[in-house]
């Protein structure tokens, strides 16, 4: 994976404002992209624009929600999908051919985040949708993973529904302090880069008392050590830019890369023991 080596444009327009080792997708991003259907999902007033991609079997297949980072907020519908390779993994052909799956992939807009009250509804409300008018959807396997700001909504979500996400996988993410029990009803794999500086792994190392979020090693140290469906992964300063060339942050890159299919078949290899109806 050339990670931080494309051209800095997306359709055609320069990614102002990204530091200029952030992880930019790969040459095969834009066939994948095309896979994806364009739609639009009312609720109660509030439009939320979505990519979907439903794999055409009539057997029990999972569905995946995929929730995407700061910096491709908007409504147009396209930055989600192509700006990293993270959103796309799950269409490529040889991952289709080994675990066909069906895919949505929201966007929400600058007048809102992943963990406001009426997107929580709103997104809850569109898996419901989905799940509804898909009959090969299997109830049992509904994934969610997400980066940044997707990873910190990834956890909010698992939250909020301990018995609908059968795993997760929050990368470079962070979650409030509140109710952090509630996570260990699902399974998750957390994963960090030690020295990202936009979203903390330790909140505790500013030394500040008035800690209102935990980073994955926080919740890792909290709830995670004595619960084996909770799983680590920190890489190591300097990691992510002697390996990949990219900042930090950009921990997203090893998950969607090829040769670390551990991340992907870990998610796939989850079931729901119960399942509620939605």
């Amino acid at each position: 994976m050339d990670a931080g080596q494309s051209n800095r444009k997306i359709n055609g327009d320069d990614m102002m404002g990204l530091p200029e080792d952030w992880d930019m997708p790969s040459e095969d991003n834009k066939k994948l992209c095309k896979k994806f259907g364009f739609a639009e999902f009312d609720f109660d007033g509030t439009i939320i624009p979505y990519r979907y991609y439903f794999s055409e079997t009539d057997e029990k297949i999972p569905l995946v929600v995929y929730l995407h980072g700061a910096d491709a907020v908007g409504d147009d519908n396209v930055l989600p999908l192509a700006i990293h390779d993270i959103g796309t993994m799950f269409a490529r052909d040889e991952w289709q051919k080994k675990h066909p799956c069906s895919i949505i992939a929201p966007q929400y807009s600058r007048r809102t985040h992943w963990s406001a009250p009426k997107m929580r509804q709103a997104i809850l409300s569109l898996i419901n949708k989905t799940t509804e008018s898909h009959d090969n959807i299997d109830i049992k396997r509904i994934y969610i993973y997400g980066y940044s700001a997707g990873g910190v909504g990834t956890l909010r979500y698992v939250k909020d529904n301990p018995d609908l996400f059968a795993g997760a996988i929050s990368i470079c993410g962070a979650t409030g302090k509140d109710n952090l029990e509630a996570l260990t009803e699902t399974p998750i794999w957390l994963i960090h880069a030690a020295d990202d500086e936009i979203v903390r792994t330790d909140f505790f190392e500013s030394g500040s008392k008035l800690i209102t979020h935990y980073g994955s090693r926080n919740i890792y140290d909290a709830i995670g050590k004595d619960n084996e469906d909770i799983k680590y992964t920190e890489y190591p300063k300097g990691w992510m830019g002697e390996h990949y060339n990219v900042n930090p942050h950009c921990s997203w890159v090893v998950v969607s890369d090829r040769s670390h299919s551990e991340f992907s078949e870990w998610l796939f290899s989850q079931s729901l023991k119960k399942t509620r109806d939605i």
